[in-house]
């Protein structure tokens, strides 16, 4: 079962009856037994601020460091627990837990920390103020990474290279997502931290943490490859960590046969190819000479946003003539691209359709 949390916006009692309304515990009602499951009531100050005066703080994570059930979603804005407001954890069986608050900036990078142990039998309300933190008052560490891809299918690799490189098929940006945000904590160039090349993570707090990688080229919208999440622990001594991240793309090369041998010779000026899948997915190659006789395409998503592997595809050739003008066309309905395999020159790797 995930933990869940849901901001209370707390009213002063006298208000509620001057309002002619009851009074009442939110939630449950009423409020458990003791020795029962009971939640958890969370407010933030850092150094003794309110959010108003620090408003550089844009969010707060929220981490139960011995527990190993998730809190989703685990990251709120600052007024959730701006006191007198709570935010409140649910549903925690008796026992002692160690809470433990980040105020992250817009970026994601962590500007306080601290921690409270709390101790659930029935509601437990707590004030946790957050300190400043640095790197030499035994608060955030870094880790340093790095990063290589899972092997192929076929000779081709999507090269790992730094922003503004030309290669179309490229991977330029490795962004690094530290336990479960939606948001990047960090963006490198892919070329930084590939092999044995090493980048600095953000300052990370004490304790355990969840990062993974994705590699992408920018202004591609899906990633080209990523890791699997990976449980560290920061110390006070350095880390490292080493990535191999799975391929998220695949490939094909693409081949046509016209049913006119001498079409090329009397009618055929360019042949466009174009993969199309669902929402939109795929792309083109177009203006290939009349006799080329593959087209590669080294970079279709092959991995749907559900986690399903081997997209398919809608697969449209066109031979066409001068001013554009259509010749010849052929079309398959549904080519399946599996993750990691990319075209290497050899018909296992090739598809052929038949112009008309």
């Amino acid at each position: 079962m995930r933990r869940f949390a849901v901001a209370r916006v707390a009213l002063p009692l006298l208000a509620l009856i001057a309002a002619g309304c009851p009074a009442y515990y939110y939630p449950p009602y009423p409020p458990p037994y003791y020795g029962y499951p009971g939640n958890i009531y969370l407010s933030w100050t850092f150094g003794g601020a309110s959010c108003a005066q620090v408003p550089q703080v844009a969010q707060v994570l929220v981490a139960v460091l011995n527990d190993p059930t998730p809190i989703v979603p685990n990251t709120f804005g600052c007024q959730a627990g701006n006191p007198p407001g709570q935010l409140v954890l649910y549903y925690y069986n008796p026992g002692s837990y160690q809470v433990a608050l980040s105020g992250l900036d817009s970026s994601g990078n962590i500007l306080y920390y601290g921690t409270s142990t709390v101790t659930v039998n029935g509601n437990v309300s707590a004030l946790i103020n957050l300190s400043p933190v640095s790197t030499t008052d035994g608060g955030p560490g870094s880790a340093l990474l790095s990063w290589n891809f899972a092997a192929t299918v076929g000779t081709f690799t999507p090269p790992c290279t730094a922003s503004g490189d030309a290669d179309p098929d490229r991977m330029d940006s490795v962004a690094l997502y530290v336990d479960g945000a939606s948001q990047a904590a960090q963006t490198y160039q892919c070329s930084d931290g590939f092999g044995s090349a090493q980048v600095d993570s953000p300052s990370l707090s004490p304790g355990s943490h969840t990062l993974q990688l994705v590699a992408y080229q920018s202004g591609i919208s899906y990633p080209f490859a990523q890791s699997a999440p990976v449980t560290v622990d920061v110390a006070d001594a350095g880390l490292s960590e080493a990535f191999t991240l799975q391929w998220q793309v695949g490939g094909a090369g693409v081949s046509w046969t016209y049913p006119n041998p001498n079409a090329c010779a009397a009618a055929v000026s360019s042949v466009s190819v174009n993969f199309s899948g669902p929402g939109g997915d795929g792309y083109a190659v177009t203006g290939d000479a009349c006799e080329t006789a593959v087209a590669p395409f080294k970079h279709l998503q092959a991995v749907a946003a559900d986690g399903d592997a081997g997209v398919s595809y809608a697969l449209d050739v066109q031979a066409l003539g001068p001013g554009s003008a259509l010749v010849y066309s052929g079309s398959e309905a549904a080519i399946a691209i599996q993750p990691g395999h990319f075209y290497d020159g050899t018909a296992a790797t090739t598809v052929t359709v038949p112009l008309q």
